[in-house]
């Protein structure tokens, strides 16, 4: 069985919807949720397959400047 996972992301709120988008872009990869908008807190869902994927996502919004620091990435815990 595949297990899916998570990433809790703070960015600054300006970068929501930005984030958002660029993975939406990436059709079935992943999904957003903000947990915090006023702290920024985004959490991004995918599973083992993608993981990957999403890293080289998050990477590469790094090198266009889109602040973001990973806070933690775990085991999804079932919690949208």
């Amino acid at each position: 069985m595949m297990k899916s996972w998570e990433y809790i992301i703070k960015t600054r709120k300006s970068d929501i919807d930005y984030i958002n988008k660029i993975i939406e872009v990436h059709e079935g990869t992943a999904n957003v949720r903000t947990l915090n908008s006023e702290e920024g807190m985004v959490k991004i869902l995918t599973n083992e397959f993608f993981l990957n994927d999403v890293e080289l996502i998050l990477e590469k919004l790094k090198k266009h400047g889109v602040v973001l620091e990973i806070l933690e990435k775990r085991e999804w815990q079932g919690v949208l």
